[in-house]
């Protein structure tokens, strides 16, 4: 396919054509296909999903780690921890767009397609459940079967 005058224009202003922007930009330049581990900004900012993004390092040794710079080094500081106690290198994206994106990324340089790549919180149903797994309360204990 050949390029008319009005496509190299475009691309010298505007620089070459993305595949999927809008999910580059959601994923911090990467691609969903490409990611092993995702964590909301909203759980960045609730410093949740620290032990489990350890865990991802761990499992995925090869993969870059990505972080949006919209937060701060305060507030990443526990992730870049850990990235370094791994001894990881680790790139902060600072983009206008990222203001909407994922607050860190671990992922490949080439597709993985992972199904589960973002961290889930557990419920308050769950917490209650796990809590009860692990403790019975005074009335289960005083009426237990021995």
């Amino acid at each position: 396919m050949s390029k008319n005058i009005d496509d190299y224009l475009k691309e010298g202003m505007y620089g070459a054509n993305q595949i999927k922007p809008d999910e580059r930009r959601l994923f911090l330049g990467s691609l969903r296909e490409r990611a092993a581990f995702v964590l909301t900004q909203d759980q960045v900012n609730k410093q949740q999903g620290i032990q489990a993004f350890s865990e991802a390092i761990t499992k995925h040794p090869d993969a870059a780690i990505l972080f949006n710079s919209q937060h701060s080094l305060n507030t990443l500081s526990p992730y870049r921890r850990i990235a370094l106690k791994h001894e990881k290198n680790y790139t902060i994206i600072d983009e206008e767009s990222n203001q909407h994106a994922y607050g860190v990324v671990v992922a490949y340089n080439h597709a993985v397609d992972l199904t589960e790549i973002f961290f889930k919180e557990a419920t308050p149903d769950e917490h209650v459940e796990i809590a009860k797994k692990s403790k019975p309360t005074f009335i289960e204990r005083l009426f237990r079967k021995k």
